[in-house]
């Protein structure tokens, strides 16, 4: 299974109508074509704001071909586009990425794949470092996320990046109950005495931390829209 992780920066003042359009129009065609879009939020803080982020899921790369072959074909769509754009282009930017599940999300215990997942989400891309997968996977499986967990997040997934800006790269998605537990849980961690040591020893042992420079977006969901805890992994 892939995934493809869009972020649109948005045009100023725009982003009721990025969610018009794939709220309003798009279901139809997305249902037409197979388009199966697991997630949809509006970034409220990170880089490029505003942004619109969803996230697709695909059996692999040939599915995700046709998909948009047929998708693009459709006059439905170009006739959808420029009602929408009413003139004027919405979205300024396109940056997109394509994931493989990371081995740590698949052994992590979670919600029903079926459940609405809402509060505040964050999307956070982690460079981390060259030619030590193993040891970062084991970083986040054994250390990272049951510190998150403990520190109130839900973790709704891990992913390694397959392609896009920026290689070596972990990408990983949180749901947070609220702003206030997620602004506590970051001087949680910020403040683990147990986490520093153990990036203390990462340094002395390769001259850096498993984890380096990461960028984050803080998401809310879209309106209307339900974010369910499996991301469709368990979707036909």
């Amino acid at each position: 299974m892939i995934y493809e992780l869009r972020l649109y920066s948005v045009a100023p003042g725009r982003m009721a109508e990025v969610h018009s359009r794939f709220a309003d129009h798009l279901p139809v065609l997305f249902e037409r074509h197979r388009v199966d879009c697991v997630g949809r939020w509006s970034a409220l803080a990170g880089p490029d704001a505003p942004r619109f982020v969803y996230l697709l899921a695909y059996r692999d790369y040939a599915h995700r071909e046709a998909v948009w072959a047929g998708f693009y074909q459709d006059a439905d769509w170009w006739r959808i586009r420029a009602h929408t754009n009413a003139g004027h282009e919405m979205v300024e930017r396109h940056d997109l990425y394509f994931l493989k599940p990371n081995a740590a999300w698949d052994a992590l215990d979670g919600a029903p794949a079926q459940q609405s997942v809402g509060g505040l989400h964050e999307l956070v891309q982690q460079q981390v470092a060259p030619g030590q997968a193993a040891a970062v996977n084991e970083f986040i499986k054994q250390s990272w996320l049951p510190r998150l967990r403990e520190a109130g997040a839900r973790v709704l997934g891990v992913f390694d990046m397959a392609a896009g800006s920026g290689m070596q790269k972990v990408v990983l998605l949180y749901a947070w109950p609220d702003a206030a537990t997620w602004y506590a849980g970051q001087r949680r961690l910020d403040t683990d005495e147990s986490l520093r040591a153990e990036l203390a020893a990462q340094r002395r042992k390769l001259g850096t931390t498993l984890f380096q420079r990461g960028e984050v977006n803080l998401l809310e969901p879209a309106p209307g829209t339900m974010i369910r805890a499996g991301l469709g992994r368990h979707a036909d």
